[in-house]
């Protein structure tokens, strides 16, 4: 049998180089290209590869990394309403700056989910005997449907990895204990604080998560948390200093700095987990039959948001395995933390294949009641209607959209999934080859569809030569294709100058108008509508009065060059510019550019 420190460290390094391994061969066709090609589909991972480049520009050039003017310029854009991920892009600067920010990209969407799962293995670790069932487990968490489907771009999701820590640092203040209120605590702030500049969101979702957990806690085993409940506060008091001293920038400059947004940041009730979501697969698995796809596309929000696929086969087997070993404490928290998890992810009203009820989630807390018998009936409904009310009415909760809490399902599952197969390795090998065959076949209906998407991202020469240094430094250019949310490869381009322009465009949070509040594309112009109109086919003739107002545009801009680059369109983009300066581009290293642009001269 293996012991001792070393070979437990061993098994931890092993486990981490068996989910690398993974992570790299799900994510295999960006790594046949991984400077040019980015993992997932475009438009998002543009927007984070953007975001990777801007804090160590921003540092090196002492500006703000917390604020951008470089695109959406005059305004500009707070980037902490925005999924600007300040430890990982510093951390990646190195690799983003010698071999390029595609490649950051790569490596932290790749790393994200193989140190999510690992962390994940060290949480479950801590509760299952067997060190290769908590792999299990964490490989459940680390590959879940949550996070192949926001490897599709939402880096701010699948880099996990802090969730499980934090978790595991709360296991040791609440009910461990070894170390001392001050330094657990401490560990604690520091950790929720890196949270906080990874993803926002996320963090959010973990402290309801581990404000739930405390709260079952609490209920089913009073007398526990009763007799560790001072050192407990201690602790949770010192990660509370620690956590406000070392946000209170970042945070006050995000609700009190410029370009700040008001409201809600998505439409409410919209990504959500169906009613039947959790049985259908979407088209982003590889066991998906047609008609079930076609069934799901009915889904509110968007296939990638649709993250709570769990299976009629894990389903099963999670309840038998609650039932089963419910004597545990560990099995009871994580399947009512699960269930609960599951309900509110369903979000304000009840979805059914699609269709919008009028009916409050809460209301399947009054099921709970119902089975006081077998579990904390009263808790389960009481914690169920608080969490829904918090989550839909609660300033900050009520921005976490409610699909995304299936996160910690996955996880909750693996803790149970490794229980029990720790649990068989006592049990008669008829019964260990069943659960081992019950736990594979769980698991192969939640393959993702394979090959996992990449996208070429192809620079134009310009924006990579001595060229580009013509621009002066620091001016606005005008760069089309105008970067929206429909399309941000321009922000790609002023990246690989070296950030030597601003733009007046750009695909970020920004403030709008009452009652939506915010918007992600810049704000409206007409530069914006005929340049997107082109690009879409949909030219019309240029009348003078929107040349002049065009005009007018770029003149407050203060727009001093004026490229167009490879698109689809690309000649019509062209003589649209050439008919508002009434002149001719220059051709350069594949794009068009207007030098020297003299509005006050345009008529």
């Amino acid at each position: 049998m293996i012991a001792g420190p070393g070979a437990a460290r061993a098994v931890k390094a092993g486990a981490l180089v068996i989910y690398t391994g993974l992570a790299v061969a799900l994510f295999s066709g960006a790594w046949v290209a991984p400077t040019t090609s980015s993992l997932g589909l475009s438009g998002d991972a543009q927007q984070i590869i953007w975001f990777l480049g801007w804090p160590s520009f921003a540092l090196a050039h002492g500006q703000n990394p917390l604020f951008t003017n470089y695109i959406d310029y005059p305004a500009g854009v707070n980037l902490m309403w925005n999924t600007t991920a300040l430890v990982p892009a510093l951390a990646l600067a190195p690799i983003g700056h010698l071999a390029g920010f595609v490649l950051a990209y790569n490596v932290l969407m790749t790393a994200g989910v193989a140190l999510s799962a690992w962390t994940a293995f060290l949480l479950i670790r801590r509760f299952a005997s067997s060190s290769v069932a908590a792999g299990v487990g964490g490989l459940l968490y680390g590959f879940s449907p949550f996070m192949t489907a926001h490897s599709l771009g939402h880096s701010q999701l699948t880099v996990a990895f802090m969730p499980p820590v934090l978790l595991i640092v709360l296991d040791e203040i609440v009910r461990v204990q070894h170390r001392r209120p001050l330094v657990s605590g401490l560990l604690l702030g520091v950790a929720a604080a890196a949270q906080l500049l990874i993803g926002e969101e996320l963090l959010a979702m973990t402290a309801v998560l581990g404000l739930l957990l405390l709260c079952l806690a609490a209920g089913l085993y009073p007398g526990e948390v009763r007799a560790r409940l001072g050192h407990a506060w201690r602790a949770l008091a010192c990660a509370a200093i620690a956590f406000t001293v070392l946000v209170a920038v970042p945070v006050g400059f995000q609700f009190f700095g410029p370009q700040r947004l008001a409201g809600r940041v998505h439409a409410p009730n919209l990504y959500v987990s169906d009613a039947l979501s959790f049985l259908v697969p979407t088209r982003l698995f590889l066991v998906a039959p047609s008609p079930a796809t076609a069934f799901a596309d009915k889904f509110t929000g968007n296939t990638v948001e649709t993250t709570s696929y769990v299976g009629i086969l894990l389903l099963a087997l999670l309840a038998f395995i609650s039932i089963r070993m419910w004597h545990r404490q560990e099995v009871r928290l994580a399947a009512l933390g699960a269930v609960l998890v599951a309900i509110l992810s369903m979000g304000v009203t009840i979805h059914v294949a699609g269709k919008v009820s009028s009916m409050p989630v809460f209301v399947l807390g009054l099921i709970f009641p119902l089975l006081q018998r077998y579990l904390p009936g009263r808790l389960m409904l009481y914690l169920t209607f608080g969490g829904w009310l918090a989550l839909s009415r609660l300033p900050i909760l009520n921005n976490i959209l409610p699909s995304r809490l299936m996160i910690f399902f996955y996880l909750l599952a693996g803790l149970l999934i490794a229980a029990w197969l720790s649990d068989m390795k006592t049990s008669p090998a008829g019964e260990r080859r069943f659960g081992l065959l019950a736990v594979v076949a769980a698991l192969l209906m939640l393959v993702p569809a394979l090959p996992f998407p990449s996208t070429p991202n192809t620079v134009p020469r310009f924006f990579a030569s001595s060229s580009v240094q013509r621009i002066p430094a620091g001016s606005v250019a005008l760069v089309i294709p105008y970067s929206s949310a429909a399309d941000a490869r321009a922000m790609l381009w002023q990246l690989q100058a070296g950030m030597d322009f601003r733009m007046p465009e750009g695909y970020a949070f920004i403030p709008d108008a009452p009652p939506r509040g915010w918007r992600l594309s810049p704000p409206p112009s007409a530069t914006q509508a005929v340049t997107l109109a082109i690009a879409d086919g949909r030219a019309s003739p240029l009348t003078d009065e929107t040349r002049l107002q065009i005009l007018g545009e770029w003149k407050a801009w203060d727009v001093k060059t004026v490229v167009v680059g490879p698109m689809a369109h690309e000649q019509e983009e062209v003589d649209f510019v050439t008919g508002i300066l009434g002149r001719s581009p220059e051709q350069v290293d594949g794009v068009y550019v207007w030098w020297g642009v003299d509005l006050n001269s345009s008529s």
